[in-house]
């Protein structure tokens, strides 16, 4: 019998699509992320976080602490949900471009607590500081397997 030849369109899908189950695996394995905000004088600040929870790479949730002021992710995110995620592992990594957006429902944030955050919210979900955020990718940039694609999403 002879096997189907596909057309480039449909391999170029395949490939996206292997490419993404690996993004999806490295997320998975990843506890710690790299995050940039816009900070209030329009520069990107970097910082790296545990994430909480993901459903692999197109949404990642942590958490934050809304300090005051105009510094700090929170406070940057307040005035501009433009953001970047980044994870690494080995020679891998994906670099993510998005929006985040503020987890407000308690049974979600019930949901994401991390009890070993209480050090830094002692008060758990309730402490007035405490921002759960929600990141979801608008872009990404794979470098997975020796494998190079940026794929836009909407």
């Amino acid at each position: 019998m002879e096997q189907k030849k596909l057309k480039a369109s449909e391999i170029q899908k395949q490939r996206i699509r292997e490419i993404e189950a690996a993004a999806d695996e490295l997320v998975r394995d990843c506890p710690l992320m790299f995050v940039s905000s816009v900070n209030e004088r329009g520069y990107p600040r970097t910082c790296c976080v545990a994430k909480l929870h993901d459903e692999g790479f197109r949404d990642i949730w942590f958490v934050t602490s809304r300090r005051g002021g105009t510094q700090g992710k929170a406070a940057h995110f307040e005035a501009n949900t433009r953001a970047s995620v980044c994870f690494q592992r080995g020679g891998d990594s994906l670099t993510l471009v998005g929006e985040v957006e503020f987890v407000t429902d308690r049974e979600d944030m019930e949901r994401l607590w991390n009890e070993g955050d209480r050090a830094f919210f002692p008060k758990g979900t309730g402490d007035p500081k405490i921002r759960f955020v929600h990141f979801h990718t608008l872009e990404a940039t794979f470098w997975l397997g020796h494998k190079f694609r940026t794929v836009k999403y909407k």
